[in-house]
């Protein structure tokens, strides 16, 4: 049927024109749109796919973040290797290219070039690097860093190299102790694959490497090693005295456990040191009688105790009285009484003492000062049936004859006491010549 005029189509809904050629839609009675996505389009729910998907992704981010953890961990540790081995081999020898001053602050006068810092003392290139070295060395063992790790030992071994270069820049009294705990890594167990060339362990491995950086460290500063060691052990015999006070164990601390240790070094010190080691006699000798089992000098002398330091002429061991006497290079006499742990110290000479010797039934101590060219006799008295306070007194002085000067270019030759009879000493003079004093 046709009409004339406007006509339109009703097919269950409102009318559309004729020219609307637009396709209809599903629309949810709330008339919110929704999105034509891939889900909606299938018809069903792809929960589980679309999560297994993206916990693909999320791993392998995970991986790359992981990879790249590491790859960041292996530069830092090959950098921290290299500087340390520049550092330790060349040091100081590193001049930078220019002076700072000479750079301009404005950075488009400086054409891109920068200033190479060395390893000077006022640098932070030997700052930062020694304090990734101490880290490495004093830092607890964890899963990242083992304690004999390859990583750990590389530390231990450029810390003795290059201790020079950065000893401004470490705590020398925790590297120390560090290297020590190192070193008294069941070293007993250790000694017959460290001896005899069988294959080490990386047990045995860190504690030979520990002992060889250790004897760098002393034999490169010998005056920074024993001041250093002589104020870690005045600190331990403190602490004994007041252990039960105090209720602290030393038994388990690291002096009590590296004793061989730092005989070990001590007598390559007195090969190789020997004037720093006499400008640190006193100091030595606290050190010493730490390590020694002063028990053994009731029926031994100190000569057949630790044989090395007897070379010294300004060191002397009574055995009847149980003293021993060590003159040192500002004129003080310091001396040990075994019998109560204690040291008393004498103003004796002037200068510095070059010899003493007990006499053989211990009555009278003999000193000799090259440098002030005088011999002087001591008296130890103490109260009725050997109670109160031991008193030293000098008995009587001697001067002696000027030392010639060939005598004072060679300072390893030095004079020598050695009492004759009860009462008689003899004064052995490097040139030979002899000359003898009565009390």
């Amino acid at each position: 049927m046709q009409s004339h005029g406007r006509s339109s189509l009703q097919i269950n809904g409102p009318p559309l024109s004729q020219g609307d050629n637009r396709a209809t839609s599903p629309i949810p009675p709330n008339g919110n749109v929704m999105p034509a996505t891939e889900k909606n389009l299938k018809g069903g729910d792809n929960d589980s796919d679309s999560n297994s998907d993206e916990d693909e992704v999320i791993g392998d981010a995970g991986k790359k973040d992981l990879m790249s953890m590491a790859e960041m961990k292996r530069k830092q540790t090959t950098s921290i290797v290299l500087m340390g081995v520049i550092g330790a081999e060349f040091g100081q020898e590193l001049e930078p290219i220019r002076k700072k001053e000479e750079v301009s602050l404005y950075p488009q006068a400086n054409d891109g070039k920068q200033v190479q810092e060395g390893f000077g003392i006022a640098q932070a290139l030997a700052r930062q690097t020694t304090q990734a070295l101490s880290y490495l060395l004093l830092a607890p063992p964890s899963p990242g860093l083992p304690p004999y790790s390859a990583l750990r030992r590389s530390a231990v071994d450029l810390i003795g190299r290059g201790f020079p270069v950065w000893e401004p820049h470490l705590e020398v009294s925790k590297v120390l102790l560090g290297l020590l705990e190192l070193c008294a890594a069941d070293a007993d167990k250790l000694a017959p694959s460290m001896e005899y060339g069988l294959p080490l362990t990386p047990v045995a491995d860190m504690c030979r490497t520990s002992r060889h950086a250790l004897l760098l460290v002393a034999t490169a500063r010998p005056q920074v090693f024993i001041t250093t060691l002589a104020r870690e052990v005045a600190r331990y015999n403190t602490l004994q005295q007041n252990a039960q006070t105090l209720n602290v164990n030393l038994s388990a601390s690291v002096l009590a456990r590296a004793k061989a240790d730092m005989l070990r070094v001590l007598s390559k010190l007195f090969e190789t040191r020997q004037l720093e080691v006499v400008n640190l006699m006193v100091e030595v000798m606290d050190i010493v009688l730490h390590c020694i089992d002063t028990g053994h000098l009731r029926a031994k002398t100190l000569q057949e105790v630790f044989p090395t330091i007897c070379r010294f002429p300004m060191v002397a061991h009574c055995l009847q009285t149980r003293r021993i006497a060590v003159g040192a290079q500002n004129g003080q006499l310091a001396l040990y009484e075994l019998k109560g742990s204690k040291c008393q110290s004498i103003p004796a000479h002037v200068a510095g003492i070059t010899a003493c010797a007990f006499a053989h039934d211990g009555k009278f101590l003999a000193t000799y000062s090259q440098s002030e060219a005088r011999l002087s006799f001591w008296q130890t008295s103490s109260g009725m049936f050997g109670l109160g306070n031991t008193q030293t007194k000098c008995v009587k002085s001697f001067s002696t004859a000027p030392v010639p000067e060939i005598v004072r270019l060679n300072p390893l030759r030095t004079a020598r006491l050695v009492w004759i009879n009860a009462r008689t000493i003899a004064l052995l003079m490097p040139d030979g010549s002899e000359s003898r004093f009565s009390v």
